[in-house]
């Protein structure tokens, strides 16, 4: 049998090389539709409403001390806490930073409420600060506080709030839903998206 260089071996050899390069082709061309539909996934799956979270954390976490306090002033006072001038002059005074009176419609009591802030971008409430606050508290013969902070509290802080008379503590994460329930300095906005009849073929 003669040994024909053309058609054995020239032919043969194009023939698989065209073949191994459809082949990676196709796995390619898979790879970039399957890519593109985690993309896709990823792009549908992504809540703008996490993205403003975000972007408000930022934003708080940016204020100066002194604007924080307003800024957390000007939240109980949507949450119906009416603050004194008091409020506003101690605020460098046993760690009271604002001083007001809640009235509760429901049975007409109206309580003495102190607060405290701490805009902390790295350190955690912890202990010592309650205690302070709760020091605060007598002195100024409160019914019962709200401590904010951007951040979190540790595990001491809590549970010396929990010990003393009433604090309500708000943290960081409940701090930026507050700010979305009473819209605080910020402005809804509505958007469409297409339902699954304009997107199917």
């Amino acid at each position: 049998m003669t040994l024909d260089v053309e058609t054995d071996i020239r032919d043969k050899a194009k023939a698989y090389w065209e073949a191994s390069r459809s082949k990676k082709k196709i796995k390619k061309d898979n790879l970039s539709e399957a890519e593109e539909e985690n993309e896709d996934e990823i792009v549908a799956d992504k809540d703008p409403v996490d993205d403003f979270k975000t972007e408000l954390q930022q934003a708080i976490a940016n204020m100066s001390p002194a604007k924080f306090e307003q800024f957390a002033r000007a939240l109980l006072t949507k949450m119906g806490v009416k603050f004194t001038e008091k409020g506003v002059n101690i605020s460098n005074d046993g760690g009271i930073d604002g001083y007001g009176y809640h009235r509760d419609d429901d049975d007409f009591r109206t309580t003495r409420v102190v607060i405290q802030c701490k805009r902390y971008n790295s350190n955690k409430v912890g202990e010592p600060e309650i205690n302070q606050f709760l020091g605060a508290m007598s002195k100024f013969q409160a019914d019962y506080g709200v401590f904010i902070t951007n951040n979190l509290f540790t595990e001491q802080a809590r549970k010396a709030a929990s010990e003393g008379k009433p604090i309500t503590l708000i943290d960081g994460s409940e701090l930026v839903n507050l700010v979305i329930k009473y819209r605080l300095y910020i402005t809804p906005v509505t958007t469409y998206v297409l339902d699954d009849f304009y997107l199917d073929e």
